[in-house]
């Protein structure tokens, strides 16, 4: 096996346009050890944060038992990530103790992501610090397709006022807003040589592998056999998914009106909830993030005090803020706190689409992409009756290149939260030495859940 750049694209032809399809991290890339590049330069782990709206019942979230491996099992809300334990790490007993002005999905989701208060009045979604993800970005990220990073959502339902649709924040008035279409998350990744036309009607007239197909067949020659799996695995997946995108955009030449961001068949439109959405865009950042097109992204499942229905999850059309989360339902309020629970376990089920890609995406010699990334999940309160600074739902999911021990439910007593992104910045940049601002303020990160 001869050692290959790890900038390495495969090249071809589209409708008379050049294009250069990325490839994922092989091991031909690396050093001996599967280390470092073969050229010195470090491996870099990626990071996402994941987040969704109105909280969670802290009985039905919080573990019932506290420690790692075997002393404690997933709660009910998160028994559809038990087939990630190893890369799970639980947080709870925190509590947010700075405070602001409006609503307190507000402000909690901004102390969550950034480490202090939201900013501006009741019903300006601004902050004061730039969110985590931002951070990391300059340490992480600056040599990529996407500096600051993918920002995806599934709802663009309002969350009245909160934080608006975002969790990626530059700094005050600066969002980083989620696109809610796969579709265009699609072409924008293969259009980064800025040679190949957006038009989706493109990728139905000829297929991208047999662009690429001749050379993908000479770089072959030049892998060791576990490479030849990878990239195989790599290109059947974007074969798939073109596939999916192809039968979406059928009966386009002839006249009948099709959405160009339909990326599968059935998943429904843009801003709706469901979990072939969540798919789309977990296939998509997978493959964004195997092929570092980018190390950083944002996953907006519903924002802050999001009023969008679960019709999927069996909950009817009524807005899931106000009839589930305030117990406003005409069937009473026990139906009320069971569909509650019933809509967070249907969000963590959607959640674990992505984990799965991530687990079941090679990167490196011996490793998955779920190894080399930090997830980390938290939404606008705890207990979402009463709009609870404490127990704010908390979890980093992936070992971040071996940065995190995985496998553990930590119970922070009444300590700050900020410790938990500060733990999490800490990790891409170790030379972090605060996180927030005012109360929301921190030092120290939590030694309890490193590796």
């Amino acid at each position: 096996m001869k050692s290959i750049p790890r900038r390495t694209v495969l090249r071809g032809l589209l409708g008379g346009a050049a294009i250069s399809l990325p490839l994922p991290r092989l091991a031909g890339m690396l050093n001996g050890n599967g280390t470092a590049y073969a050229d010195g330069r470090p491996l870099r782990p990626r990071y996402l944060t994941w987040f969704f709206g109105n909280g969670a019942y802290p009985e039905h979230w919080i573990p019932s038992e506290i420690g790692v491996d075997d002393a404690w099992m997933p709660s009910p809300a998160l028994a559809s990530l038990a087939e990630f334990k190893p890369w799970l790490t639980v947080l709870s007993g925190h509590n947010v103790p700075v405070q602001g002005v409006g609503a307190v999905h507000k402000w909690v989701a901004a102390a969550m992501l950034t480490g202090a208060t939201a900013g501006g009045g009741a019903n300006v979604g601004d902050v004061l610090l730039p969110s985590l993800d931002q951070l990391i970005a300059p340490v992480n990220n600056a040599d990529t397709a996407f500096p600051r990073g993918v920002h995806v959502g599934i709802s663009n339902v309002t969350g009245a006022g909160a934080l608006d649709f975002n969790v990626s924040f530059n700094g005050p008035n600066a969002p980083n807003p989620p696109i809610y279409s796969p579709t265009a998350l699609f072409t924008s990744l293969l259009a980064l040589s800025g040679t190949l036309d957006p038009d989706p009607s493109l990728l139905r007239r000829k297929k991208i592998l047999d662009a690429v197909r001749e050379d993908a067949k000479e770089l072959r020659v030049r892998l060791g056999s576990a490479d030849k799996q990878r990239i195989d695995l790599h290109l059947e997946g974007l074969d798939q998914l073109q596939a999916q995108i192809n039968a979406s955009l059928e009966g386009a030449d002839c006249g009948v009106p099709v959405d160009p961001d339909v990326a599968y068949p059935d998943r429904g439109e843009d801003g709706v909830i469901t979990r072939a959405r969540c798919q789309a865009f977990a296939d998509l950042i997978a493959y964004a993030f195997s092929c570092e097109l980018t190390r950083v992204a944002t996953h907006v499942f519903s924002c802050s005090a999001c009023h969008a229905p679960y019709e999927e999850a069996g909950l009817g059309p009524g807005t899931f803020h106000e009839d589930y989360g305030h117990l406003s339902h005409p069937m009473g309020e026990e139906y009320a706190r069971q569909g509650f629970n019933t809509g967070v376990e249907y969000t963590m089920g959607c959640f674990a689409e992505l984990l799965k890609r991530f687990r079941d995406t090679p990167d490196g010699a011996d490793s998955n992409l779920l190894d080399n990334s930090a997830i980390y999940v938290t939404s606008c309160v705890g207990h979402p009756e009463y709009h609870s600074r404490r127990n704010a739902p908390a979890l980093i999911v992936g070992k971040a290149g071996g940065a995190f021990r995985g496998n553990i439910h930590h119970a922070m007593g009444d300590e700050n939260a900020s410790k938990i992104p500060f733990t999490v910045v800490r990790a891409f940049d170790p030379g972090a030495t605060s996180f927030g601002a005012d109360e929301g303020l921190v030092t120290e990160a939590i030694p309890e859940i490193l590796a």
